[in-house]
């Protein structure tokens, strides 16, 4: 498995983690409780700011350079990259619905719990999907020289949540992921 294949990897191990709190949050919400909204939206915020604007698009370089190298897998690339054009407007909506609660909007507590059950479905389907098929595919066509032809496009980013330097505005967030963890 080529380094960057190993670094998306992992992105998705913290992803489903995140996914994880989201449901514990979500059965909360299904039992009657309020939930947290602001926890919510520092998830969301998250996914935003580092899935869709720098592992999606990480994974989109990858996929359009494989899809000119390899136009047999063309197809199945393009879908995954139409997934994530989807997760990013689903992202999107759901942060403005959970924004516009904390800015005493009323909202149905059965509208936003279908929502959020709807976000975390698509985001662990499409984890699944990426894990089962598309990263086994791209492992066993990619040759050493096409990894090196990606990474020469690939600029690095600290992931701000899981990295090594955990941002201000998700301090909050990883005590909750830690927490959670300790509790699993």
């Amino acid at each position: 498995m080529s380094t960057i294949m190993a670094q998306l990897h992992q992105d998705h191990i913290n992803l489903s983690r995140l996914l994880d709190v989201l449901k514990t949050k979500l059965a909360c919400l299904k039992s009657g409780e309020r939930p947290d909204y602001q926890l919510l939206l520092d998830a969301i915020t998250y996914i935003i700011d580092y899935a869709d604007a720098y592992h999606h698009p990480l994974e989109d370089i990858i996929y359009r350079y494989a899809e000119t190298q390899y136009p047999d897998q063309q197809a199945v690339l393009q879908e995954i990259e139409q997934e994530h054009v989807s997760i990013r407007e689903a992202s999107a909506s759901f942060q403005l619905l959970t924004e516009n609660i904390l800015h005493d909007a009323i909202v149905p507590m059965d509208q936003y719990t279908e929502r959020l059950e709807s976000f975390i479905d698509q985001q662990f389907a499409h984890l699944n999907h990426e894990e089962g098929r598309i990263f086994p595919m791209l492992d066993n066509t990619m040759t050493d020289n096409d990894w090196q032809s990606v990474i020469a496009q690939v600029t690095e980013q600290d992931d701000p949540l899981f990295g090594e330097n955990v941002a201000d505005e998700y301090k909050r967030l990883y005590r909750e992921l830690m927490l959670d963890s300790e509790v699993a």
